[in-house]
């Protein structure tokens, strides 16, 4: 069952909060009906949504409390949260793909992982037959023709449309026809292309038509809503867009042109020359690179005459609009609960702290359900973790053994949750937006099948699904500034504790491993920035100022999947540094794990001293300090610095100067040794089942994919050789920095990643 976060049993501890624990209006109002039959409640008069001015101030502070703690209940509901709803949504979208039967549409119940099977996965679908479906769409077409016969003047079937209503025909297959005609006006590449014109600026059908998966969605989107029975088409019609669906063949639609006022009309008017094997309009089939025109016979798919108000009834609609957002809703719902993975990760990368989520100062003091969520999430990510500090309260330490070291993480770790969690929540939102659009009626008119109305109105108007978009686009930014500002802390020896700049494994002076990542990364979110600006601010008037307003959704939309893609280039970069962060981590604490012993062996070697733990202690914090302000110098001279931080304590001691030299040459020599042969079996990947043991049972799940079963290693061994092959050529490796990235990326974009995100959080 998905997880809900409640915060009911712990407030119920208040008496006035335990008095009336309820879940609705409905339970408070017969909480008042009672009390008004034991006489305790003022006459109709002054209730609660009566006039004020007779009611005792007994009875005000009552109706004002009932009021507070309505309001307060409501906001404490019960939140569905970011992974409940991930893992719902990836439980049902392996389900259909493992069940491999057609999705079944029957105008109410299409979810998202329903429409991301079709659209992406190549999934059939199924009308449903059932007789409360199709009798609703008989009943409305019904009542359709009945309207024609009785000579009824119905928009869009006997009007012209928009800004010409005020035209009459009685020629409705005409009308029909003329309405596909206009609405064939967008852009597409020609089918022939000119050998001897200039090299293109780009590639004509990505920047011109739509993705395959883009139009699938929306037919089936188009279907679904059809399917409802308002929109007075036959049953075939509908059965008509299945078969599209099912048969593979996929209009050629072009990428501009639908202000999503009236729906998608352009769009749509693709779908409907495609149903009706409209000569001028091209399809591609199953066959890769095949482009035909629809109305080949080869597609085997007879063409439907289209009849009275069906080209309309396809076209003017929000399904490409609502199938953009459900594609969107369902990435970025993956790409934020993947921030909380890499925030996680980010934490014992950095030896951060899991007592910044600790349940007291969210779920008690400070109770936004998004925030409470990431919070829970991220500590327990972190659970078992040798790298970050665990436990459920911070180890208090005194003022002297606390001198040099910042008590606390900075704020990309420690407010990660109070920063994610309001953007989690607008996610949520729009996804219970854009779930509830996928399953609505958005032409016009509308026509009641039941009663046999018709009602001009607007449901085309698609400003649901762009708020939903702003939101998530912004959002989506601010996830993304989030994980910059991780990124470049884990990058900067200033704030990085102790790790070499550039995340270099090798000498910093011949390796800079991950500086040009850093470059990308600042224009990711750069470009992520500019497009988390509100589309919905450039409304144009159009259509001879007929749509005065509109939507601009599917542009919205589009922005949206633009912004996905550059905040998973973001992720990837991210988690690739993040994988060698934590490896150079678990080196350093390796290499510092039996010094010790290195140690008390020198001490009795140089000056016969053993078994001085306060001498050992005060070497150790001097030797750490060194390391953490030298991590920007090569192997050798670093060692030489640290161990020469370690003469200090010996100095104190008076000991002979010559005596500490010497201890200070031979301790170098073995920290340098030690650290080069470590180093090296690092680099060759014979200590990662190492780093997987420091790190938390739960994140070690992302790295191993990454390491294993993306086969991605730790960075820096060419560097190490000085880029020399074995017969002297120069030695790049085996991959690219940016190749590697690249693979993290395909596996994002993929989906492969969402099924380590399932495993990580399932156990599995």
């Amino acid at each position: 069952m998905p997880r809900t976060i409640s915060f009911l049993p712990m407030l119920a501890q208040s008496p006035l909060i335990a008095n009336f624990m309820m879940t609705d209006n409905e339970t408070l109002a017969a909480r008042v009906e009672g009390a008004q039959s034991d006489g305790e409640t003022p006459s109709a008069s002054n209730s609660l949504l009566g006039s004020p001015t007779q009611t005792s101030s007994a009875d005000t502070s009552l109706e004002n409390s009932l009021l507070r703690e309505t309001d307060r209940l409501d906001r404490l509901r019960p939140y569905p949260g970011i992974l409940p709803c991930f893992l719902d949504g990836q439980a049902k979208l392996q389900e259909l793909r493992r069940a491999k039967q057609p999705v079944s549409v029957d105008g109410r119940s299409l979810s998202v992982p329903a429409l991301v099977v079709i659209a992406r996965y190549d999934a059939e679908v199924k009308l449903d037959d059932r007789p409360d479906v199709k009798d609703a769409v008989l009943a409305s077409r019904k009542a359709l023709e009945d309207k024609l016969k009785s000579n009824t003047s119905i928009y869009g079937v006997s009007t012209g449309f928009g800004g010409s209503a005020n035209t009459r025909t009685s020629h409705f297959n005409a009308l029909g026809a003329s309405l596909l005609q206009h609405h064939h006006s967008g852009i597409l590449p020609l089918p022939n292309s000119q050998a001897d014109l200039p090299l293109p600026l780009g590639d004509d059908y990505a920047s011109l038509s739509m993705p395959v998966s883009w139009v699938r969605g929306a037919m089936v989107v188009r279907m679904n809503s059809l399917a409802r029975g308002h929109s007075g088409v036959r049953w075939e019609t509908v059965e008509q867009l299945g078969e599209l669906v099912n048969r593979g063949v996929t209009p050629l639609v072009p990428l501009r042109g639908s202000i999503s006022a009236s729906g998608d009309l352009t769009p749509l008017a693709y779908v409907a020359g495609a149903i009706s094997g409209h000569p001028h309009i091209r399809v591609r089939t199953r066959t890769p690179g095949e482009i035909v025109r629809a109305s080949d016979p080869k597609l085997g798919l007879p063409p439907l005459r289209l009849q009275d108000k069906e080209n309309l009834g396809i076209m003017n609609g929000t399904a490409f609009s609502a199938a953009l957002g459900a594609l969107a809703v369902h990435e970025s719902v993956q790409l934020a609960l993947l921030a909380q993975v890499c925030t996680a990760l980010g934490t014992e990368a950095l030896l951060g702290t899991q007592a910044s989520h600790v349940p007291f100062i969210h779920d008690v003091c400070r109770p936004h359900p998004g925030q409470v969520e990431c919070a829970r999430t991220i500590h327990e990510l972190l659970e078992g973790s040798g790298l970050a500090t665990t436990g459920a309260v911070e180890k208090e330490v005194t003022i002297q053994e606390d001198g040099g070291h910042l008590r606390q993480d900075r704020y990309p770790l420690r407010t990660a949750a109070q920063y994610l969690g309001p953007w989690t929540e607008d996610i949520l939102a729009a996804h219970a937006t854009v779930t509830l659009e996928c399953n609505t009626t958005t032409d016009n008119p509308l026509i009641d099948g039941t009663t046999g109305h018709v009602h001009h109105g607007g449901n085309f108007q698609a400003m649901a699904v762009t708020s939903a978009m702003e939101k998530t686009r912004l959002a989506l930014f601010h996830v993304g500034k989030l994980l910059f500002a991780q990124l470049t802390e884990l990058l900067n020896p200033l704030l990085n504790n102790g790790l070499p700049p550039s995340v270099a494994a090798s000498e910093p002076s011949t390796d800079y491993h991950a500086k040009g990542l850093d470059i990308n990364a600042a224009s990711y979110v750069s470009e992520m920035g500019y497009l988390a600006n509100p589309v919905s601010t450039h409304v144009q008037s159009a259509e001879m100022h007929n749509q005065a307003v509109n939507s601009l959704a599917f542009i919205s939309a589009r922005q949206t999947l633009t912004a996905i893609d550059v905040l998973s280039m973001l992720v990837s970069t991210y988690l690739y540094v993040l994988c060698q962060a934590i490896d150079i981590r678990v080196l350093q604490a390796e290499f510092s794990r039996p010094l010790p012993d290195i140690l008390d062996s020198l001490l009795v070697s140089h000056f016969s001293i053993s078994s001085d733990p306060a001498l050992i202690r005060d070497l150790k914090q001097a030797i750490h300090g060194a390391l953490l302000t030298s991590s920007t110098q090569d192997t050798h001279e670093r060692m030489l610095h640290v161990a020469e931080a370690s003469s200090l304590p010996l100095y104190r001691l008076g000991l002979p100067a010559v005596a500490v030299q010497a201890f200070v040459t031979d301790l170098s020599a073995t920290l340098e040794t030690r650290y080069n042969a470590l180093r090296l079996d690092f680099l060759a990947g014979a200590r990662g089942e190492l780093t997987r043991v420091y790190m938390a049972p739960k994140t070690r799940k992302m790295y191993t994919f990454i390491r294993e079963e993306l086969g991605i290693s730790m960075h820096g061994l060419v560097n190490s050789n000085g880029f020399l092959g074995k017969n002297g050529e120069t030695d790049f490796g085996e991959r690219s920095v940016g190749e590697s990235v690249s693979v993290i990326y395909d596996a994002i974009r993929s989906g492969r990643v969402e099924k380590v995100l399932a495993g990580i959080f399932c156990d599995a």
